[in-house]
């Protein structure tokens, strides 16, 4: 039975968004919908990485909650994601201007946000989130008051979403009355570049798909979004698909030939000690439980380099390799971030790394305002510069030289940090030290960077300690992501116990 919210992507499209339609959507639903009334908000409350993670999970439910769970997810990027046609299960009981049937009146969206403090909105998906509600309403014809937040329908028992609802309706009450905000992205850079997105043709997107090393069209379709979202993701920008000045800027940078630094990997001796099995484990299944972030043919890129790194420094033990994907995981978003982003609110600033490392004043002058997608360069620059220059860097990170701070930020999957390091890492692998961030950004380079780490600080020690406090400790400098280190860690031991249930009787058993 197809259900009546079948409007749904023609009217979130015609305001300008994103959207992508899941498998059958047209025929989910508990039922069908009453006259729908409003828009209900909410955020997921999962701190997995990436663009929408619980998405499998809100069109399934959960053992104590049939799917779906909404009618529609917004992702991180700003891409909605259309779930249900029907009736959801989002709303339970409640109350909103004189409203008490909240799932067949009202229609969900789920936010992807881990619904803590600390984890920020990005500004693109708080402008869809805002674009889409006002959407919505304007094609039902209801005012901003009928867009309410799951806090508000149940006080007490919910607070999704932590954001001010007050602040996010006056927004919403813009857009309906036609005095809509600035788009969050510049229709051109300071070079006259228009901000390409899918659907553009001509010349400038040959030039785009040039620098990617694209058939070269001209034609913006699926799969130079998809080259697009892959490489904003490896270079720490929102990955949105859309090539807006922040874009053009990072690919103005010089980018190096890496074809002379692979050749180290062929010449890196390997310790034929470790029993294959255990490493062979490390293969494209088990890094998707690993790095569930990453797309499977941008992880199948690494499987051969992870498990060559883990021979080579002796990562052998079920502890060793879980430990080591865990942190790695949430060092560089499942693999995601392959250089180190600046791209600090000012309270995020502020709360990262305290005022003994960065003053109030200078987190206000060169933090994320208000209204910026993202900070330039220029400031990113400035920002990496003082946190880790200075004395703290020069004992530390062993930057002893100007601009050390933003020329070792953190690379690679490790987030390998500072000019002490990557110099360790130049010598135990001959290259020139110029030549280490452009290399650890590579699969090769940056899964012998995290190998390297681990075997030069000594790793391998705290394998028989109970917890992942100590590796955490030695990786990050700090607990900071620890929790989500164990999570990631526990889901990879049970698959390995899996394995082994399931493994035949004349396999040998990994310890």
């Amino acid at each position: 039975m197809t259900f009546s919210l079948t409007w749904l992507p023609e009217v979130l499209e015609r305001a300008g968004l994103r959207v992508a339609e899941t498998a059958d959507w047209r025929t989910r639903g508990r039922g069908e919908m009453g006259p729908v009334r409003g828009v209900m908000c909410h955020h997921t409350g999962t701190i997995a990485g990436g663009n929408m993670p619980t998405l499998d999970l809100l069109i399934r439910g959960r053992s104590d909650l049939a799917g779906p769970l909404c009618q529609l997810a917004l992702g991180r990027d700003g891409t909605f994601y259309v779930v249900a046609a029907g009736r959801a299960n989002h709303a339970g009981p409640g109350r909103w201007e004189g409203i008490e049937t909240g799932n067949s009146s009202f229609i969900g969206i789920e936010a992807e946000n881990g619904g803590r403090p600390q984890d920020l909105w990005p500004d693109v998906q708080i402008d869809a989130y805002q674009r889409g509600v006002a959407a919505i309403l304007a094609h039902i014809g209801a005012p901003a008051t009928l867009c309410c937040g799951h806090k508000e329908w149940a006080p007490g028992r919910k607070n999704d979403p932590l954001f001010d609802m007050a602040g996010f309706r006056a927004k919403v009450q813009l857009l309906l009355s036609g005095r809509t905000p600035p788009p969050p992205i510049a229709a051109v850079d300071d070079r006259n570049r228009p901000t390409l997105r899918r659907g553009m043709r001509g010349d400038t997107v040959r030039d785009l798909q040039k620098a990617l090393g694209l058939e070269l069209d001209g034609i913006f379709g699926g799969a130079t979004e998809a080259a697009v979202r892959a490489w904003q993701r490896r270079h720490g920008l929102v990955p949105d698909g859309i090539v807006g000045p922040r874009a053009w800027e990072v690919l103005d940078q010089p980018v190096a030939d890496t074809q002379a630094m692979l050749a180290v990997v062929q010449q890196a001796p390997v310790d034929p000690s470790p029993p294959a099995s255990q490493v062979d484990l490390v293969d494209l299944p088990f890094l998707k439980v690993a790095f569930p972030e990453s797309l499977p043919a941008e992880l199948a890129r690494w499987v051969e380099p992870m498990q060559r790194a883990c021979r080579r420094f002796g990562i052998d033990t079920d502890r060793e390799i879980c430990s080591f994907l865990a942190n790695i995981g949430v060092e560089s978003g499942g693999l995601t971030r392959l250089s180190e982003s600046l791209n600090y609110s000012v309270q995020g600033l502020l709360g990262t790394f305290g005022r003994h490392r960065i003053s109030e004043a200078d987190a206000r002058r060169l933090g994320r305002k208000s209204g910026e997608r993202s900070l330039p360069l220029a400031r990113q620059e400035e920002l990496a510069n003082l946190l880790y220059g200075g004395d703290w860097g020069r004992t530390n990170l062993g930057n002893t030289e100007p601009g050390d701070g933003w020329r070792f930020r953190g690379y690679g999957p490790k987030q390998l940090t500072g000019r002490g390091n990557c110099s360790r890492f130049a010598d135990a692998v001959q290259l020139p030290l110029a030549q280490i961030p452009d290399f650890l950004r590579t699969p090769d380079g940056g899964c012998l960077g995290a190998g390297w780490f681990w075997q030069a600080h000594g790793l391998d020690r705290y394998a028989a300690t109970p917890g992942l406090g100590d590796d955490r400790r030695a990786i990050n400098g700090g607990e900071l992501g620890l929790a989500e280190v164990e999570q990631r860690f526990d889901r990879l031991m049970a698959e390995m116990a899996r394995r082994r249930a399931s493994a035949p009787a004349s396999a040998p058993a990994a310890p």
